[in-house]
């Protein structure tokens, strides 16, 4: 492994490893827009799943799902156990053994370590400014900081938020590993405050988030950078040829509760209503194993629609005709939403997809959800229209971009 050579000034990005995922582009477009000021960048994997050790053996496939972020050095980091084993007992008597799930995720990603020549290339490399995604990784960038860093008074950081983690934890039913209770909201809300009141500067990606933050932290600078993806994306869709038999209904998904439940209400609720169309659904993504866990019943109903992971989904958008988001809960607007008004295609999506303050209606009803779903594929033109303008408005890479140099300058200034 080489290091950084010269005194090109770098950029550490530092993220979970969750490969061909929306948090992955946004991990891309960090990439992009520092490149495009000049510097190197280093991104760093951090594991926030205790099973993440050196010897784990998903770790080539996640390195090669997250080759796309295109950074000059790509790392990762791997659990320590025993590191994380006595920080389970450290942790628990530092909160007065009252401690959250969340400190336990923190806690986990800061027992990560890095190879010796990983190091090496942080320790040698000009650090202008640390790019920490989740407050999940935070633990760890600052172990980082503080180990390896020499001038480490003098390197910025910028925290990107990516969702209101304490709600989420909420939403999902996790149980705290120290207590095997649920924490309340408030107990978890706390906890992410707490973590991130040290820093100074935010990202965040949804006008919920942002909403959010700078109510609870008003003295903090707060700045809305809504996703954007890579333009080289746009441009395999158009040049993909369409399947032979065209998709109707398009959905792309992670195995994430939102998505599972947005599942279970499409094919519970909104589908009786169109099933007799005859309309060709595809469902791409990790999302399928996590219906055939949890939801069986509607995986072997439906079990042709579930496509399972895919290694490229331009084909897929280039042959579908809607992309629609069934998701009752979360936060946030999904990267595959943002991919849908990218490549012009008709959008159909609850207020949980948080477009409607973009001019995009919002369909909260199954008998709403499934007219749209009609409507948008009898006026396929004008619909695709509507997504192409809302992307170029909101979501381009010229927007994304003046937003993380205001905080790149707000960072590095103070």
């Amino acid at each position: 492994m080489s290091t950084p050579a010269g005194e090109k000034p770098t950029v550490l990005i530092i993220g979970p490893p969750w490969p061909q995922s929306g948090t992955a582009r946004l991990f891309e477009n960090q990439v992009e827009f520092y490149r495009s000021r000049g510097f190197a960048t280093i991104f760093v994997a951090v594991p926030i799943d205790c099973w993440y050790v050196e010897s784990y053996k998903e770790w080539d496939s996640i390195r090669a799902g997250l080759a796309p972020v295109g950074a000059d050095w790509m790392l990762n980091a791997a659990v320590n156990y025993s590191r994380f084993l006595r920080s389970k007992y450290t942790v628990w008597a530092k909160h007065a053994f009252r401690p959250t799930a969340l400190d336990w995720i923190i806690m986990t990603g800061a027992s990560a370590d890095l190879s010796a020549d990983a190091e090496r290339v942080i320790r040698n490399a000009p650090l202008k400014l640390i790019h920490v995604n989740h407050v999940f990784t935070l633990g760890f960038a600052k172990r980082i900081l503080r180990t390896l860093i020499r001038n480490q008074r003098q390197i910025s950081v910028v925290l990107e938020t990516h969702d209101i983690q304490a709600q989420l934890l909420v939403d999902r039913g996790d149980l705290n590993p120290w207590t095997h209770r649920a924490d309340a909201l408030s107990r978890l809300v706390k906890a992410e405050d707490t973590n991130l009141r040290s820093l100074g500067v935010f990202l965040h990606c949804s006008i919920d988030d942002f909403e959010y933050f700078k109510s609870r932290m008003p003295k903090k600078t707060h700045i809305l950078a809504l996703p954007t993806i890579d333009e080289s994306f746009v441009k395999r869709v158009l040049a993909s040829p369409p399947s032979a038999m065209p998709i109707d209904l398009l959905f792309v998904g992670q195995s994430t509760e939102p998505n599972l439940l947005g599942i279970k209400w499409f094919f519970d609720e909104v589908w009786p209503l169109i099933s007799d169309q005859g309309y060709q659904i595809s469902i791409a993504g990790k999302i399928e194993l996590m219906v055939r866990e949890q939801l069986p019943a509607i995986h072997k109903k439906f079990c042709k629609y579930f496509l399972g992971h895919v290694p490229d989904l331009a084909g897929l958008y280039a042959s579908a005709r809607c992309v629609f988001a069934p998701m009752m809960s979360g936060t946030g607007i999904s990267i595959k939403t943002v991919e849908a008004l990218a490549v012009g295609k008709p959008f159909v999506g609850t207020s949980m997809a948080r477009l409607s303050q973009f001019g995009l209606q919002a369909h909260d009803t199954p008998q709403s959800f499934a007219r749209a779903i009609v409507e948008a594929l009898a006026h396929e033109s004008s619909a695709a229209v509507a997504s192409r303008q809302a992307y170029e408005a909101l979501f381009s890479r010229k927007a994304a971009f003046a937003a993380r140099e205001s905080a790149f300058r707000i960072a590095t200034s103070a």
